[in-house]
């Protein structure tokens, strides 16, 4: 590649090189300075053993120099292994074995180190590196995302492959950009984790645009708002957890902030009340609120635009150009309209297999369909709804939690006979997990100190039942509707 593709920060540090790219506090990174920094780190990674089709671990919480690296990376052609600040170190070393992962990149203990097999160098040593060839890389990065099954066992979602259908790529990719809109040169708040995939697709979108990335790294609501008055900022990435803590403010805390900037304010990651839908269109406006549904399985499913937001209560929206969603039963037999089952997706860029292995099997994909584990149905109109969840998925303020992973944890404390773990509702979290335990004379707080150097902190139950058994069917199997249908009673979702 000779020249910078369109939308790269190689374009805008030709086009725009004194433009601010990412703010970060009082520090501001211009273009011109991230693509120079970028080739000189690409540099040294190269002369640390990093090249074209290697992987490298990326651990950082929001800072200026995730966005020097991961450029670098992808100058390089290295694909990147998103690997959350919250796991624990066996956690981490999983992901970096089965990934195969040369390396790590982190910024644990605020200061910035790349690891390459048994060679390490700090940032500021990369940026020490002369620059023998600019380079440039392709607009949107090559990133293998961590995800987990009712295994338990986390599993690294590969970046797509080359689609079968090359136009339907290409309108699916222009419809998931589009949504939605961003202005030119568009200011954005970014306080969603670099881990996700949708924090690195708000950074990279916005970069697309020649626009500014202003991170907030500790999110807090008040502080977040005072952001979006002193930059003026337009677009507004968020998890609904985000959301209510706006909304728990004091009116005049609130009305402190001047936030008519705001072209668009995006939510998904986690089911979206419509009591908050109703009070965002009220005290934001109804044009700002975008809803987004998808897996990383999948890629983007639907979205919600901000015209349907009360007059399609409680829907997911409908699908993006290129995508085709099917309501089916166990036995992959699709049902009619308004009736629910299991959600089952077919996109462009839908996964065939985990890193590593062949083929998913035909009970999690057929046809080009991949089971969700969500159950839903469509409306009339096309537009989804979620209804429950077939797998045990918990999702916590954004944040997909696994049952089966956080069990086995609890079942290595010996004096841990039985467990299970069940999402129950929070009001500031959607759901948090609560373990029922069959042992006898364990302290909670002993407990925990057991979990500590097995679960990162987030995924510890925040709620613990002691009981002498656990329902179970014939072949074995624990009732969990059994132990959630208490705390949903009353509930529309039970997601």
């Amino acid at each position: 590649m000779d020249e910078p593709g369109s939308g790269t920060p190689e374009f805008w540090a030709r086009e725009r090189p004194d433009a601010p790219a990412v703010v970060h506090g009082e520090e501001v990174l211009t273009y011109g300075e991230w693509n120079a920094r970028a080739d000189r780190v690409a540099e040294g990674l190269a002369a640390l053993g990093l090249g074209a089709g290697d992987r490298l671990g990326m651990r950082f919480t929001l800072c200026p120099e995730w966005f020097v690296l991961q450029r670098a990376v992808q100058k390089l052609g290295v694909a990147q292994v998103a690997v959350s600040w919250k796991l624990t170190d066996g956690e981490v070393a999983h992901i970096l074995r089965d990934s195969e992962a040369k390396g790590l990149a982190h910024n644990d203990n605020a200061d910035v180190v790349v690891i390459v097999g048994s060679a390490s160098s700090r940032y500021e040593d990369l940026l020490a590196t002369p620059i023998r060839t600019p380079r440039f890389g392709r607009l949107r990065p090559e990133l293998v995302l961590y995800t987990s099954g009712t295994t338990g066992a986390p599993r690294g979602v590969p970046p797509p492959g080359k689609p079968a259908d090359e136009l339907r790529a290409r309108r699916y990719n222009a419809s998931v950009r589009g949504i939605p809109p961003y202005p030119d040169h568009a200011i954005t708040l970014l306080a969603l984790p670099v881990h996700h995939g949708a924090g690195v697709a708000a950074a990279t979108r916005t970069c697309a645009e020649g626009g500014t990335v202003v991170l907030l790294p500790s999110y807090d609501a008040e502080r977040a708002l005072a952001l979006i008055e002193r930059h003026r900022v337009q677009i507004w990435p968020t998890v609904p957890t985000m959301l209510l803590r706006v909304q728990k403010l004091p009116e005049p805390v609130f009305a402190r902030y001047d936030l008519s900037s705001l072209t668009a304010v995006t939510v998904g990651a986690a089911p979206v009340p419509q009591s908050l839908k109703e009070w965002i269109t009220d005290r934001l406006g109804g044009g700002l609120l975008w809803e987004g549904y998808g897996t990383s399985e999948t890629g983007m499913i639907s979205y919600t635009a901000p015209e349907f937001q009360l007059s399609k209560p409680g829907t997911s929206g409908i699908p993006h150009d290129g995508v085709e969603i099917a309501i089916v039963d166990e036995d992959w037999n699709r049902l009619p309209t308004g009736r629910t089952g299991e959600i089952a997706v077919s996109t462009p860029i839908v996964l065939r297999g985990y890193l590593g292995d062949e083929d998913l099997g035909r009970d999690a994909v057929r046809d080009g369909f991949f089971r969700t584990g969500d159950a839903g149905h469509l409306d009339e109109d096309g537009f989804l709804y979620l209804t429950d969840r077939v797998k045990d998925m918990i999702v916590a303020g954004g944040v997909n939690l696994y049952p089966a992973e956080i069990e086995k944890a609890l079942l290595a404390h010996p004096a841990v006979l039985d467990a299970a773990v069940i999402g129950v509702p929070h009001d500031d979290f959607g759901e948090q997990p609560m373990a029922f335990l069959v042992a006898d004379g364990l302290a909670e707080a002993d407990l925990e100190t057991f979990l500590d150097s097995r679960l990162a902190a987030h995924k510890h139950p925040r709620r613990y039942a002691f009981v002498g058994a656990l329902p179970r069917n014939p072949m074995g199997k624990v009732l969990k509707h059994r132990l959630r249908a208490p705390y949903w009673k009353g509930r529309e979702r039970r997601v």
